[in-house]
């Protein structure tokens, strides 16, 4: 299934310089190592620059739907503690210095043996790309952090001890480590070291980073100057990747299939066997090692989806007993519903059943393709089953060995972060030109030219942007974050809880079998909305202090100079400024 692969090695020598240890940073005496010993070698070199992509590169975001509104939780704790409001300093901890000072130790070093300098450019500009990544992820949690951009030589002492620099600060130190890494990076790899960082990678990362510093949670008094700066980062990085040939793929499902196509901008690549992962818990009881749970849709996003001649859907007048009639392609290619073509190796005839039976006291699910009961419906059943990325090719028994690659970056994400910021530097042409380009592409009737839409306000096209990510990137990993960094946690409150939907067989009605159409017999079934954890006594509670997180206590033991966030346990720092 898969071509030639950038295989990162763990090796020996990563072990035997990089052992964790005790001190605030994660400080290990790296004075100590002859620098000769790899900065003479390139295989060597780029070997410990493989160990930062082992550490930092994200992973497939299967589970992450629990995060929000998109799936309840699979591991029976039903709402996080950010979601009902229980969070404390604790609740979160992101702190990579260990791997910054790696990065630190690279840039300071790289130089100081015999690698010619075009060779010395590509590991810098990969290491100052992964120290903005590492850095944005904690400025995105928790505001300013420590900067420290030099490996601290001392064991013990004030150096140690470094205060929190203002977000604006940490900001532009992120931009401009990107900067230079784009500077370095090649605009391309050969095949294969496909997958490493490249210069458009690192440009389209740069408006990532540039919008959310421009939307309301780092910017509540919304300065048209981030906006604009977000305008152009994304512009320069449209511009570029298209030059590259990257472009919306036309076939939204095949996204995650078709390696390398045209949307991948940043890629985690498994293959089998070497490197590969578990979709354990996303599938039916039956296609997995006795796991179910995960990524379970949620009614509220089953009704996210528009129609497929643009209009939203409306439960209230269109019913639930046809949800799945006229939907937009991404509907087909993101939810598993009761009577769906599901594809996977497991599936013995052509469709997904999920209706449930009343039989005695009991209610029992038919999470089979045959129909036949498998028990009681458990706490985060919802009557839906995420399809998007999951590995069509792997059964119950190699439900370990999945090799679907994982794509942190695609076109649409970069071309949205330039509508969105077009939007609100009032360029609507723009910002709805990208909506119609993503709609298109989903296979929304066109219309009247506009595919649906009929915003024309910056109000009533951000409120477009909101609606269209949510669809556009389910189970993607990005819900939580465009969540916080639009200030919309009343998204999830108003929700109060997860809903799903049962499918109820009619009483006297035979279950359908493996190839049963449900186009045909979509009337043996009556269909319910249900709270999904109304019995957990838990609902969305989130508090606006939830937008930046507190730092947990072993960091601020470890640094007496290092002031909490605003909003948690008595702090000070502002992470606004």
């Amino acid at each position: 299934m898969h071509t030639m692969k950038f295989k990162i090695y763990f090796m020996v020598i990563s072990i035997l310089f990089f052992s964790s240890c005790n001190d605030i940073f994660e400080k290990e005496n790296l004075q100590a190592y002859n620098p000769s010993d790899i900065w003479n070698d390139y295989t060597q070199a780029e070997a410990y620059v493989n160990d930062l992509y082992n550490n930092l590169m994200p992973n497939s975001s299967f589970y992450s739907g629990r995060e929000s509104d998109e799936a309840p939780d699979f591991t029976g704790t039903v709402y996080n503690d950010f979601l009902k409001g229980t969070a404390t300093i604790e609740s979160y901890n992101y702190w990579p210095y260990a791997i910054i000072r790696k990065i630190n130790f690279l840039l300071e070093r790289v130089d100081s043996g015999t690698l010619t300098d075009d060779k010395i450019a590509l590991l810098e500009g990969q290491a100052l790309f992964w120290r903005a990544f590492a850095y944005f992820g904690m400025v995105k949690a928790y505001g300013g952090v420590p900067l420290v951009l030099s490996t601290q030589s001392s064991e013990e002492g004030d150096d140690l001890f470094v205060p929190r620099n203002k977000t604006s600060e940490c900001i532009a130190q992120i931009v401009k480590d990107l900067d230079d890494a784009i500077s370095k990076l090649p605009d391309s790899w050969t095949e294969k070291d496909y997958g490493r960082v490249n210069k458009g990678i690192a440009m389209a990362f740069k408006g990532r980073v540039l919008l959310f510093y421009a939307s309301p949670q780092f910017n509540p008094n919304n300065d048209a100057d981030r906006w604009i700066d977000a305008y152009n980062a994304n512009k320069s990085a449209l511009q570029f990747l298209s030059s590259q040939g990257k472009e919306l793929y036309p076939d939204y499902d095949n996204i995650w299939y078709d390696e390398g196509n045209s949307e991948c901008i940043m890629v985690h690549q498994y293959y089998y066997p070497d490197h590969v992962h578990n979709e354990n818990f996303v599938r039916p009881i039956w296609a997995t090692a006795n796991a179910v749970g995960g990524d379970r849709p949620t009614l509220e996003l089953v009704n996210a989806f528009p129609m497929r001649d643009g209009s939203e859907y409306d439960p209230e007048t269109m019913g639930y007993d046809t949800l799945w009639k006229n939907r937009d392609d991404r509907f087909y290619a993101t939810i598993a519903y009761n009577g769906s073509n599901y594809g996977i190796s497991d599936l013995e005839g052509d469709y997904l059943w999920s209706y449930v039976w009343q039989d005695g006291e009991s209610v029992q699910s038919a999470e089979q393709y045959y129909g036949s009961g498998t028990g009681s419906v458990s706490y985060n059943f919802t009557g839906f089953y995420r399809k998007k990325a999951i590995d069509k090719d792997v059964n119950s028994q190699t439900i370990a060995l999945c090799d679907v690659d994982w794509i942190e970056i695609r076109f649409t994400e970069v071309l949205m972060n330039f509508g969105e910021a077009a939007n609100e530097i009032g360029k609507p042409e723009e910002a709805l030109q990208v909506l119609y380009d993503v709609r298109k592409r989903a296979g929304i009737e066109s219309g009247d030219g506009r595919f649906g839409l009929k915003a024309n306000t910056k109000d009533e096209i951000r409120a477009v942007y909101v609606r269209e990510r949510q669809v556009e990137f389910a189970f993607e990993g990005k819900r939580w974050d465009d969540i916080r960094r639009w200030r919309r946690f009343d998204i999830l409150n108003n929700h109060y809880r997860r809903h799903g939907l049962l499918f109820w067989l009619n009483p006297g009605e035979q279950g359908p079998s493996g190839t049963d159409n449900i186009d045909e017999i979509w009337n043996k079934f009556t269909p319910q909305a249900f709270e999904v954890e109304k019995s957990s006594g838990e609902f969305f509670n989130l508090n606006d202090n939830y937008y930046f997180y507190g730092i947990p206590k072993v960091h601020l033991d470890q640094n007496p100079n290092l002031e909490q966030t605003q909003g948690w346990d008595g702090g000070t720092f502002d992470p606004l400024k």
